[in-house]
């Protein structure tokens, strides 16, 4: 009995449809990337969650306990995170801007506990004001 071996050279067999073939392999490399698309989804919440929570209280900040993280989206490069952070009317985005660069070391401690990874994400800050703007200087 003579065994065949299957062909992964890209070679064609008469009883396979190419377009078929073709439709398989795309579908496989859009499960892959669905799939990466869902973890850093996830990772962006995670982030954002432990954030808020050390925001809220342990960076003891007064300033910064005024502060609510909207969104984190992913940074270009796959360890840099964006965090929108809502700027309250009132506050300087400058001053503002310059205490979350001081606290930095401490949120992205924050973030590491917070998240399953092998290396904890950079972090960096994107002040938003309510009205959607960038806030006053």
């Amino acid at each position: 009995m003579k065994h065949r071996k299957h062909r992964r050279d890209g070679g064609s067999s008469p009883f396979v449809d190419p377009e078929f073939a073709e439709s398989l392999e795309a579908g496989r490399d859009d499960s892959r990337r669905r799939k990466g698309d869902h973890k850093t989804q996830q990772l962006c919440r995670q982030a954002q969650r432990a954030l808020n929570l050390a925001l809220s209280g342990e960076c003891g900040d007064d300033v910064l306990t005024d502060l609510f993280v909207a969104e984190v989206t992913p940074a270009p490069g796959s360890g840099h995170l964006l965090a929108h952070v809502i700027v309250p009317a009132g506050l300087s985005v400058s001053d503002v801007l310059a205490r979350l660069h001081r606290a930095a070391p401490l949120l992205r401690e924050e973030v590491a506990m917070a998240v399953t990874r092998k290396r904890a994400p950079e972090l960096s800050f994107l002040p938003v004001t309510p009205d959607g703007g960038g806030g006053r200087e």
